[in-house]
């Protein structure tokens, strides 16, 4: 009862409304012992109102360009966690602390709560208010240093003991890293200095890139005799129905569209004359705030210091179940001294099949039993890796490392991404991922919630296949490079996929600032023909500094695994068939009259095309299919001996439509018990891992699988076959590379044997194959030898189609 007289007096004989707020607190605190003895009963204010103190605040910035805002965040001094629920957290920091021109004593919110603020914190909080007008920069400026800013704002200040007061106001919150400079609305972003090249010059599936009728070209008449043609289509299982229209002359564009059910729909409508159906309307929703970075793109703006990090005693970890080879553990070795040297992350560009994965997993486990043993302190490590090698990931951890391995596993993703969506907003519950030991993702999912992702502090983050984080200026790059990870590993065996800034842009990623600004790089290096003029870029990454490893780690198969076994490469040409030429010698014709840039690239798309088949739609039983490609031919004389000797193939081939119809052939041709298996951008990442372990424990005998090579190209280890045909080749000899790496890795115990086959003239000048191997083997001898990029340009489009063409 003494407490509740003294609550009620300071209630009465108080003036100031902070005051007697803060009394009215005390008495709520005093009542509900009272209220239990019988001694006292709550009425009127005490029983309506909640009043809190905050004495402490952190700092965080959201919103873009000069709509950016300082949003304050309460604390207790000596908490952890923020004062106020989420909800009454809003309504402060981004209206009540807004809505006045200085900071208040008390703020109103909902709920009938007050808050009512210490004078050093209502001073402080005064100095943040009055620079919400500032300009961006100035804001940026003390989020960058909070104290700093503030005790430089607050030095004239009257009260001598004001700036150590202020010291123990503001609270370092572990949220973003110190290359986010706060939250906003993120936009894409122009690279203008970056010359733009083409990356993909004819799509994943040349098909799909060679200009097409659209349906609402079609008559009502037309649109009906197609609507019946897709549902017969669905019916047989066809994928694509190619349609053309009666009276349309022979070099017209057909109509190509997908034998689907919405196509279907969409056709019948048109039939009767009924009009499309509107799309659906916008969503409401707001575009999520993001992690805002320093991009490093146009100046260098922000650049990663070494760090100090205590010792830990270097080796193999206990977990590890599988004996590394010698490149692995000098992997190893190079990993774990990158790591106390202090070092921000590393590229492991190791070539395919050298066992980049086994390195990493064997460097994360010794971290962990360094954390187990309380030498550094524990936090999670984030693995992110394509969707489709996510299965893989975990087949490999546990295969590779015994008892719980890396420990607990969350997996933010799929049907896991679901249970760790929380509350109204479906935030991630970041409080669940933070006390995983380790998370594995995809580079979408880090994308879409980089937010919360943003606000965990890693041990480590290893990007798997980081040639996905290659291009400058789009969000799945900014994710990467704003995540909080005290030390970063980025694998590829393609770190110049497309050009020399992929390189940079992959670096900059796990050591902001080592290689400068994009700007400045590009135009030293891209322009660079020389391979001389290479040599400092070489050395930035090959070479040590101040006693750290280089950044760098590259070895190739040929260097480092003398067990392997070897690669043969066989090169076979076949004359093209009657119905092939015919089809070659038209488009021959029609490419020397237009050399216009878009006629080049139409024709090399067309060459490509028919120098695969003429025509991949034919009615024709299978040997005439067969006989009317060069390239199948020659492809189905390889299978006939790999089937005699009961041996196994991956076929390479980028045409979706082939690509059934070609397992089919297989099917039929070998009478095989099922047909093989296809593995291309529309199988998920599961159903692929479970296609390949099929293929890999089947019994012993011939069989055959069908790839597409961006799709299959990485990630996958498909030892059981010795012969790799690349029966439609890329446009890259670095991912033609990666696709050869899925048979010739570690686990191989045969010779792999690499058939190109090649389509030519019966007389006269080189083919449009023959051509294009050429120019592959050229890029590839550049690509192995120094670092230039590997992928086509404009001036090897132009050569490649002068020397295919010719001047008639």
């Amino acid at each position: 009862m003494l407490a509740i007289a003294e609550a009620v007096e300071a209630v009465t004989n108080s003036s100031d409304m902070a005051a007697r707020l803060l009394a009215v607190g005390r008495l709520r605190e005093a009542l509900p012992s009272a209220q239990e003895g019988g001694s006292a009963t709550a009425s009127g204010l005490p029983a309506q109102v909640d009043v809190i103190q905050a004495d402490a605040f952190s700092l965080d910035l959201q919103g873009n360009g000069s709509a950016a805002k300082l949003v304050p965040i309460l604390y207790r001094a000596g908490a952890e966690e923020p004062l106020l629920p989420p909800s009454q957290q809003d309504s402060f920091g981004h209206d009540q602390f807004n809505r006045y021109a200085e900071a208040r004593p008390v703020y109103s919110l909902p709920g009938n709560t007050f808050v009512v603020l210490t004078p050093t914190l209502r001073r402080t909080l005064a100095e943040v208010r009055r620079h919400q007008s500032s300009p961006l920069a100035v804001k940026r400026d003390l989020m960058s240093n909070p104290r700093g800013f503030l005790r430089a704002a607050l030095e004239a200040d009257d009260d001598p003991t004001l700036l150590d007061r202020v010291e123990s106001v503001f609270i370092e919150t572990p949220t973003y890293s110190d290359r986010v400079i706060g939250l906003g609305l993120w936009e894409p972003r122009e690279v203008p200095w970056l010359a733009r090249t083409p990356t993909n010059w004819f799509g994943h599936d040349s098909s799909d890139v060679v200009p097409q009728r659209s349906v609402a070209d079609l008559s009502p008449e037309e649109a009906g005799e197609l609507c019946v043609s897709v549902d017969k289509a669905i019916a047989a299982g066809e994928p694509v129905v190619v349609y053309r229209p009666a009276g349309d002359a022979p070099d017209a564009l057909p109509f190509k569209v997908p034998a689907t059910a919405e196509m279907r729909d969409d056709l019948a409508r048109r039939a009767s004359g009924e009009a499309p159906p509107a799309p659906p309307p916008k969503s409401a929703q707001p575009a999520p705030l993001v992690p805002l970075i320093r991009t490093n793109e146009g100046k260098l703006e922000h650049q990663q210091d070494f760090l100090q990090r205590p010792a830990v005693p270097p080796g193999l970890p206990a977990c590890l179940e599988t004996p590394l080879k010698l490149h692995q553990t000098h992997g190893l070795e190079w990993l774990q001294r990158s790591w106390q040297a202090g070092a921000p992350g590393v590229l492991l560009a190791d070539d395919m099949g050298l066992g980049k994965t086994l390195q990493g997993l064997a460097f994360l486990a010794w971290l962990r039993e360094a954390m187990q043993s309380g030498l550094i302190k524990r936090r999670p490590v984030l693995i992110v890796a394509p969707t489709g090698l996510l299965a893989n990931w975990s087949a490999e951890h546990a295969r590779h490392l015994s008892g719980d391995g890396l420990g607990e596993c969350v997996a933010a993703y799929g049907a896991g991404l679901r249970t760790l969506r929380q509350g109204p907003d479906k935030k991630l519950d970041v409080t669940r991922i933070t006390s995983a030991d380790w998370v594995l993702t995809t580079y979408e999912t880090l994308r879409d919630n980089s937010g919360d992702f943003g606000t965990i502090c890693f041990a480590a983050m290893l990007a798997d296949e980081a040639q996905k984080v290659k291009t400058p200026g789009v969000r799945i790059t900014d994710a990467i490079k704003a995540m909080n990870a005290d030390f970063r590993i980025a694998m590829t065996g393609t770190p110049v996929e497309n050009r020399l800034a992929d390189l940079w842009c992959i670096v900059d990623g796990v050591r902001a600032g080592w290689l400068g600004d994009l700007n400045a790089f590009s135009r030293t290096y891209e322009a660079a023909t020389d391979p001389e003029a290479l040599q400092p870029l070489k050395a930035m990454l090959d070479q040590g500094f101040g006693g750290a490893p280089p950044l760098l780690l590259r070895r190739m198969k040929e260097d480092h695994l003398p067990d392997l076994p070897k690669a043969s490469q066989n090169v076979s040409r076949a004359p093209m068939p009657d119905i092939q030429l015919r089809a070659y010698e038209a488009t021959l014709a029609g490419a020397r009259g237009d050399k216009t840039p878009g006629a080049v690239l139409a024709a090399l798309q067309s060459f490509r095309a028919l120098s695969l088949h003429p025509d991949p739609h034919m009615e024709a039983d299978d040997a005439a299919f067969i006989a009317a490609s060069a390239r199948l031919t020659v492809c189905f004389a390889v299978l006939d001996s790999i089937a005699a000797a009961g041996e196994r193939a991956l076929i390479f081939v980028d045409k979706r439509d082939m690509q059934p119809r070609l397992a089919g052939l297989i099917q039929r041709r070998y009478r095989l018990a099922e047909t093989p298996s296809i593995i291309n951008g529309e199988v998920a990442g599961a159903r692929r891992q479970a296609r390949v372990d099929r293929f890999q424990a089947a019994p012993e005998g011939f069989d055959v699988m069908v790839l597409s090579p961006k799709a299959a190209g990485v990630g996958l280890t498909i030892t059981r076959a010795n012969h790799v045909i690349h029966l439609e080749r890329w446009w890259n000899p670095a991912v033609e590379d990666q696709c050869t790496g899925r048979a010739l890795r570690i686990g191989q115990t045969r010779t792999v044997h690499i058939h190109v086959p090649i389509a030519t003239l019966p007389a006269g000048p080189k083919s449009f194959d023959e051509n294009l191997h050429a120019l592959l083997e050229r890029k590839r001898t550049l690509m192995r030898n120094a670092l230039l990029p590997p992928e086509f340009d404009t001036g090897d489009v132009d050569a490649l189609f002068n020397t295919t063409v010719g001047d008639g």
